[in-house]
């Protein structure tokens, strides 16, 4: 994928959300002024407005940390590109090892579901083909009737393009984000080019759903946790690579 292209996505797209509770990220007030921050600078604010740091992943060069606030009673993260803050955004409290209703941290039984449920958020870059059509007009020479005749054709093709694909799970309930040219023109149900995936099937080695673009495409995904390939196919194709930032069994991916 073109360095370019990638960045501009990244700054574009944010931070990587995290879905719970059908509870989507929002950018949080208090702190929307910090976007663009350097990250020193970020993080002393952070700290003056009541903010303790928990965690960070890093992904491809990009930062995301997480911070909670016990008094606001808000988990929120902070992806971090080129050395300044790109975007700040609210995700749910379990992300900053709360239960939702202690100050502290505690192990409850809705850990023990999450960790029976896997909870993940992935990025993934890749390649895909989409149908395209070309309309030319012009001249061709007629060699029967020996001059030059004019044309106006459609053709029809198959174009290459780069993008980035964030997909969310939690439990058996998941989203997908996407970008560039996998938005076709005319689309549907998507909520800030996020949707939700049907047919969610999670098991140890596979993720696989739908989603529905529009009336007519219904692209199926295949992720495979150990290699980290993602597969898109419908009217268009998509062929990719995903990262979490972090896993724990060596034997897959994520």
């Amino acid at each position: 994928m073109n360095a370019s292209n990638g960045v501009l996505i990244s700054a574009v797209l944010g931070a990587l959300l995290t879905m719970a509770n059908g509870a989507y990220a929002q950018v949080p007030s208090a702190l929307a002024d910090l976007i663009g921050a350097r990250g020193s600078s970020g993080e002393t604010q952070m700290e003056a407005r009541g903010y303790q740091f928990i965690k960070a992943n890093t992904v491809r060069g990009e930062k995301w940390a997480f911070w909670w606030s016990s008094q606001q009673r808000e988990c929120v993260q902070v992806a971090t590109s080129d050395g300044r803050y790109s975007a700040i955004q609210t995700v749910p409290a379990a992300n900053c090892g709360q239960s939702g209703h202690q100050g502290a941290a505690t192990y409850s039984h809705q850990d023990e579901e999450r960790a029976a449920s896997p909870s993940l958020t992935l990025i993934c870059y890749g390649e895909g083909r989409k149908p395209s059509v070309e309309s030319r007009s012009g001249y061709r020479w007629n060699s029967r009737r020996d001059r030059y005749e004019s044309i106006d054709e459609v053709t029809t093709s198959k174009e290459g393009f780069d993008a980035e694909v964030q997909v969310e799970i939690s439990g058996q309930r998941g989203r997908i984000h996407l970008t560039g040219a996998l938005v076709a023109p005319i689309h549907s149900g998507d909520n800030n080019h996020w949707w939700n995936l049907d047919d969610l099937q999670v098991s140890s080695d596979r993720i696989t759903g739908r989603y529905a673009l529009n009336g007519l495409n219904r692209p199926k995904v295949d992720i495979d946790r150990r290699s980290g390939r993602i597969h898109i196919d419908g009217i268009e194709h998509f062929r990719g690579e995903c990262d979490e930032g972090s896993w724990a069994d060596s034997h897959r991916r994520f």
